[in-house]
C-alpha cells in the first residue's frame, strides 16, 4: 500500500487519507470536549477572567513550542509527532481530574495544548502535501471535515456529562477520562498507518526520520528562520490571528455564555455549526480553485463576524441556531484557503515550517482571544465582547483584502 504522490491526484483520497481522516475525529471530539473545560473552573470557585488567564498562558507555550513543531515535523515525520502527541495529551487531560491549583492547571493545559498543536499540524501538513497544487485547498478543506465531525460529538458528549452535576466531582472525572480516551483511540488508529518512503522529496519530509547526518538543532533553527524570511507569507498572517481570536468564542466562552443566560447547554450550536459547515465544504469543495481563495476566504469572514452578531440575541438554546449556521459557513469557506495561501510560498520541502506557521499565528489569536474576551467579559459583558470580535474580524478582513487587492478586484 503506497501513498499517492503530489502528482497523482486521482488517488487524493487513499485508505492513507482514511486513517487520517478517522484519527483526526477522535482528537478533536478529544478537544472539543474541552470547550466545557470552563464549568470545571466555576466548579472550582474561579471567574471567566481566571479561566481567560489559564488559557492565555497554555497559548504561550504553544507559541514558544510552533517553529519547533515544524522542524520535528520536517526531520522526523508526521506519524511520530502525531503519537508522541496523542499520547501527551491522553496524560496530561486525564491527570488535570485530580488539580485544583491553578497554576498547575495551567500548567497541564500548557502541555496538553501543546501535544495537540503538534498532533493538529501533521493533519493540515498530510493534507497539504498529498494533493496537486490546485488540489491543496480542497485536500486540506476535506480533511477538515473531521474537525467538524469531532466538534459534533465532544460538546454534544460534554453536555451529556455535565448535565445538572450539582456538586458532584464525579461527572469532572469521567469528562477528562472520555477526553484522554478519545486522544488514546486518535493514536492507535494512525497506529495501523503505514506509509513507506517514495521519490517524492515533499513525502520523505513528511513520512521518514532524518538522515544520521543531519545538522544541529541550532543550525536547523537558524536555517528555517532565514527560510521564513525569505519566503514570508505576508497578510495572511493576520487572518490567522483574527479567524483564531473568534475561534476563542465557541471553544470556551460560548458554555459560559449559555451559563449566563440561563439555559446551559450548547450542544446545539455544534450539532447546526458542524454539519453546516459540513455540507457546504462538500459542495464548494472546489469554491477556492473557482472562485478564488482570496474572494472565497473574504466571503467566510463576512460570515462568521455576522454570526458573532447574531449571538447578541440568543437567550436560549434554540436561539444558537442561526449564528451556528453563519459561523459555520464562515469556518468552511476560511479554513482550507487560509492554510493554503499560508503555506504555499515556502518551498514543498519546509511545508510543514509553512503549514505550522499560519497556525503558530492563530496562537497569537487565541492568546488574545482568550486573555482579552476573558477581561470584556468580566469587566462590560457578553454583548461587549460579542461586538469587539466582530469588529476585529472584519477589521482583519479589511487589512488583507487591501494587501491582497490584485487577487480579487476585477482586472
Amino acid at each position: 500500500m503506497s501513498m499517492p504522490t503530489p502528482h497523482d491526484s486521482k488517488r487524493l483520497y487513499s485508505p492513507q487519507f482514511l486513517f487520517v481522516f478517522g484519527g483526526a475525529v477522535l482528537l478533536m471530539t478529544s478537544v472539543s470536549l474541552q470547550f466545557h473545560f470552563g464549568q470545571y473552573i466555576a466548579h472550582l470557585g474561579h471567574d471567566v477572567d481566571t479561566l481567560g488567564w489559564i488559557l492565555g498562558s497554555s497559548m504561550v507555550g504553544t507559541l514558544a513550542a510552533r517553529l519547533h513543531i515544524g522542524r520535528w515535523i520536517d526531520r522526523f515525520g508526521c506519524k511520530p509527532v502525531w503519537l508522541i502527541g496523542t499520547v501527551t495529551v491522553a496524560v496530561t487531560v486525564g491527570s488535570m481530574q485530580f488539580v485544583t491549583q491553578i497554576w498547575l492547571i495551567a500548567l497541564l493545559r500548557t502541555i496538553s495544548t501543546v501535544a495537540t498543536a503538534a498532533a493538529m499540524t501533521t493533519v493540515a501538513v498530510f493534507a497539504a502535501l498529498t494533493a496537486t497544487p490546485n488540489r491543496r485547498a480542497e485536500s486540506i478543506g476535506t480533511i477538515g471535515l473531521a474537525g467538524f465531525l469531532g466538534l459534533m460529538l465532544g460538546p454534544t458528549l460534554g453536555d451529556l456529562i455535565l448535565n445538572d452535576i450539582g456538586d458532584s466531582t464525579t461527572p469532572y472525572r469521567i469528562f477528562f477520562l472520555a477526553s484522554a480516551l478519545f486522544s488514546l483511540l486518535a493514536g492507535v488508529v494512525m497506529l495501523a498507518l503505514r506509509i513507506p518512503p517514495t521519490d517524492s522529496t515533499a513525502e520523505v519530509r513528511c513520512t521518514s526520520r532524518g538522515e544520521a547526518d543531519t545538522p544541529t538543532a541550532s543550525a536547523e533553527t537558524e536555517s528555517q528562520i532565514s527560510v521564513i524570511i525569505k519566503h514570508w507569507p505576508g497578510s495572511i498572517l493576520l487572518i490567522g490571528v483574527v479567524f483564531s481570536l473568534a475561534f476563542c468564542l465557541q471553544m470556551t466562552f460560548l458554555e459560559r455564555l449559555a451559563e449566563t443566560r440561563g439555559f446551559g447547554n450548547i450542544k446545539v450550536f455544534f450539532l447546526v455549526y458542524a454539519p453546516t459547515a459540513i455540507v457546504l465544504r462538500v459542495i464548494f469543495r472546489r469554491l477556492p480553485q473557482q472562485l478564488g481563495r482570496t474572494r472565497t476566504l473574504l466571503g467566510g469572514l463576512v460570515l462568521l463576524a455576522a454570526g458573532q452578531l447574531a449571538l447578541l440575541g440568543v437567550y436560549s438554546e434554540a436561539a444558537l441556531v442561526v449564528p451556528a449556521i453563519l459561523m459555520g459557513a464562515g469556518h468552511c469557506f476560511i479554513f482550507p484557503s487560509m492554510i493554503d495561501l499560508g503555506a504555499e510560498p515556502l518551498p514543498v520541502a519546509h511545508r510543514g515550517t509553512g503549514t505550522s506557521l499560519v497556525l503558530g499565528a492563530g496562537d497569537v489569536g487565541q492568546l488574545i482571544g482568550y486573555v482579552g474576551l476573558g477581561e470584556v467579559i468580566h469587566f462590560y459583558g457578553f454583548n461587549s465582547a460579542l461586538v469587539s470580535l466582530a469588529c476585529a474580524v472584519l477589521t482583519g478582513g479589511a487589512v488583507f483584502a487591501y494587501f491582497r487587492r490584485k487577487d480579487w478586484l476585477p482586472r
